[in-house]
């Protein structure tokens, strides 16, 4: 039975079969795992024909080997997907399994599937663990914000916030500023990033293609035991064929297939209906900008004739925020830029005060998405509403925060953050609530963090905007959308948000 499996003589149903049984039987789980580790042997001793003397054993790039050196559980499941995927053609959709390994954290989330499966689909968590892609692509976006677009078929491994392992297929990788050092290995390779976008493909016989789109990496060759035997800078003006046995590095014109590139995320703008509209209406907030349209330049209040929306841009670059179907869109740039309430509130931190948006943010990057600060010291913050991201705080990655510091400052304050929920490219309901008593965050209409400790109140002006940290500078720009933005004088209720969230998903729903 074994030996039909591997030479690719059995058919899906009697894989099913198989695979009920590796479930079931750990004897037979046993048995199974020895057979397949002398496959994995053979198979890779009989890689390099024409020769007698076999070569020194080196690492072996299927997801056979990958799960003999991790978590037992892991190692079966592993085996038996593989096969599945290795010998029936034609599979379509998408498989994955994670190790199980006490204490592993998620280190990516699915961003985009063509070819979703009940078990992996967009927003989904991905810890380290196994990918294997039918057809389609499947792009994911790595805690550190580094993004992998798969196309299938394809295998990957995925091993760490800052490394994955391709066992077969083409892959896109683009890297932000901040993840530079990434590392995408393939079956004899190692490509480390030096701030780019690259493409790779691996072919069944563990031979690879590199392609750098911009920038330049750094590509070793690796030897049998897992170092560097020779590296090569590649830069976006080469593109190179890896073969590690016999050693090879060789620079060719163009990639001999066609390889992806890392799709935009989803820019679509949100859909809201009358009923929440008029169930923010209802709770009678002092600003409301729905980003429907301009008057004289400005994002108008649509519950008053103060606290306008002016928009702050430079005319070199007038393009980092733009009101377009009815929402504010975001992109950072080298000049300062921000939506800004036209005049200071008076008393805004007299005793409760509510901040509701809707983000969107297109990856993971530190993001201000709205800040409350003096009038007279504008480098201060009383309180802010942020996508955190490699800052020197200790929380889960890919999470919303709300600070709130009184005295106003630089440092200090009392924090709240969701659980690791933002998903780039999706839309997410956040409301911060400060009262006298203390704190609250909430995501989706959910309660996330109730933290009480005194926040102390005043009288001050206080000015309102949204997009980056300071009114001047490029700090923490959001690169994304915002729209119906809402600001309370007082405590907005559990009750009243719950009920906007819920008018917007029943809506939402309906019109699906």
């Amino acid at each position: 039975m074994f030996r039909r499996l591997a030479d690719g003589d059995m058919t899906a149903d009697e894989f099913a079969a198989v695979e009920e049984r590796l479930l079931a039987d750990s004897g037979f789980r046993e048995r199974y795992v020895r057979a397949m580790g002398i496959e994995a042997g053979l198979h890779e001793a009989l890689r390099f024909p024409g020769t007698f003397q076999l070569p020194k054993p080196r690492r072996l790039s299927s997801v056979r080997v990958f799960v003999f050196g991790s978590v037992c559980s892991m190692l079966l499941l592993g085996l038996a997907v593989w096969a599945y995927w290795a010998f029936v053609p034609g599979r379509s959709g998408v498989i994955y399994h994670a190790s199980a390994s006490p204490g592993a954290k998620p280190v990516a989330i699915v961003t985009r599937a063509e070819a979703a499966s009940d078990d992996v689909r967009p927003g989904m968590r991905i810890k380290p663990g196994v990918l294997l892609v039918g057809e389609g692509q499947l792009q994911l976006e790595f805690m550190n914000g580094a993004q992998i677009n798969l196309e299938g078929p394809a295998e990957l491994h995925i091993l760490s916030v800052e490394a994955a392992k391709l066992i077969s297929g083409k892959a896109a990788v683009r890297i932000p500023p901040g993840a530079r050092g990434f590392i995408l290995n393939t079956p004899d390779a190692a490509v480390v990033d030096l701030g780019t976008e690259f493409a790779v493909s691996v072919e069944k016989n563990g031979e690879s293609e590199i392609h750098v789109v911009d920038g330049e990496v750094d590509v070793s060759l690796l030897g049998s035991d897992g170092n560097t035997l020779t590296n090569q800078r590649v830069t976006q003006t080469g593109a190179y064929r890896l073969s590690g046995w016999p050693l090879s590095f060789k620079r060719i014109d163009s990639p001999s297939v066609p390889l992806p590139g890392i799709q935009a995320q989803d820019s679509s703008p949100l859909r809201v209906r009358d009923s929440y509209v008029q169930s923010v209406l209802a709770s009678q907030p002092d600003i409301y900008w729905r980003f429907e349209q301009l008057v004289d330049g400005q994002v108008p209040n649509e519950v008053g004739e103060r606290w306008a929306g002016k928009i702050h841009t430079v005319a070199e670059d007038s393009s980092a925020i733009i009101i377009r179907d009815g929402v504010a869109w975001f992109t950072p740039s080298d000049h300062p830029h921000r939506l800004e309430a036209d005049e200071p509130i008076q008393g805004f931190n007299r005793d409760s005060f509510t901040i509701e948006l809707w983000v969107s943010p297109d990856s993971f990057h530190w993001a201000t998405l709205a800040a409350v600060v003096p009038i007279e010291a504008p480098h201060l913050h009383l309180s802010l509403f942020e996508l955190p991201y490699k800052c020197g705080l200790v929380y889960t990655p890919g999470s919303f925060r709300f600070l709130h510091r009184h005295p106003p400052g630089k440092h200090g304050g009392t924090n709240v953050f969701t659980n690791g929920d933002c998903t780039p490219g999706q839309w997410h309901h956040l409301v911060a609530v400060k009262t006298p008593a203390g704190i609250k965050l909430y995501l989706n209409g959910e309660l996330i963090r109730d933290i009480v400790a005194a926040a102390a109140s005043d009288d001050s002006l206080y000015r309102l905007y949204v997009g980056q940290l300071h009114i001047e500078g490029t700090d923490r720009q959001l690169s994304g959308a915002i729209d119906e933005y809402a600001v309370y004088l007082r405590e907005l209720s559990s009750e009243e948000i719950r009920g906007h969230y819920r008018a917007m998903i029943l809506e939402q729903n309906t019109a699906q």
